[in-house]
């Protein structure tokens, strides 16, 4: 096929805009659900996610590969849209391929069992796609949460509680300092906080500062219900760690000096003047 005319090029770039578009929607969206899903409940003041997450890129990955590999194929093949301008298609010289928008577009003969086939198709990629939909709720509910009273509960990915600990059935609660890199070789990287909660029965809950409740408050989120669930347990079952990171984090959180008294707090420290 001759080369695609510059306005075909420029519809077949918009199109793969919108479907950018469509892509980041499509993750986005859900995991905007899934967030208001879990913080639903008032008493809920962290959440953190469970591997069902992985269920939502189910569909994600069908509409990806369907979309991206039919778009491909069309603009790797150069099928027109509106064509050259004043431009010969078909034979002698060209295929039996004309522009969608063509005017007096000649009749090209396909067979019937050719036709069948690109309806069968058509019909088994659409039942594909709807099929692939089928476990998207599946990704909505998996969760830990970290509740006002101490407690914990653990939810499956058919939203129904597996496990519920007590504040009482806490065996010890672990406030730390952690770093979080990013990027291919970790060049860039920010200090936070995070508290480990212990059971009775062994099983550990983990809940950095950014799976805690997002909120409007001048003083961070985190950082004062924190310093309001410390008092829920005894003194006894609290350890600290990562002390000599609490000025990374305070920078690299933004603390204001009484934020930072207050980060201090939480650590059992009082800052020096």
């Amino acid at each position: 096929m001759p080369k695609l005319s510059l306005v075909d090029k420029l519809i077949y770039h918009a199109i793969l805009a919108v479907l950018c578009v469509l892509y980041a929607a499509l993750i986005l969206l859900p995991l905007q659900l899934r967030h208001r899903i879990a913080f639903d409940d008032e008493m809920v003041i962290a959440v953190v996610e469970s591997i069902s997450l992985l269920w939502l890129l189910v569909p994600w990955m069908t509409f990806f590969l369907m979309t991206i590999i039919l778009w491909l194929m069309a603009y790797q093949d150069r099928l027109p849209i509106f064509g050259l301008r004043n431009f010969k298609y078909g034979p002698p010289a060209w295929p039996k391929k004309y522009p969608l928008f063509m005017k007096n577009k000649p009749q090209v003969w396909v067979s019937e069992r050719k036709r069948k086939g690109r309806r069968q198709l058509a019909a088994v990629l659409l039942v594909i796609l709807l099929l692939s939909f089928v476990p998207f709720p599946l990704g909505l509910y998996g969760r830990s949460y970290l509740r006002f009273d101490g407690g914990i509960i653990r939810y499956n990915m058919f939203n129904t509680p597996v496990r519920e600990y007590s504040s009482g059935e806490i065996a010890s609660l672990e406030i730390s300092t952690y770093r979080q890199t990013s990027g291919r070789y970790g060049h860039h990287s920010y200090w936070g906080v995070r508290v480990t909660l212990e059971t009775d029965s062994g099983e550990k809950y983990s809940f950095a500062s950014p799976d805690f409740r997002r909120s409007e408050e001048k003083t961070p989120y985190w950082l004062h219900v924190l310093l309001r669930l410390k008092r829920r347990y005894d003194s006894s079952l609290i350890t600290y760690e990562g002390l000599d990171n609490l000025e990374r984090v305070a920078e690299d959180r933004n603390l204001t000096e009484e934020e930072t008294e207050l980060l201090y707090q939480l650590f059992g420290l009082e800052k020096e003047a």
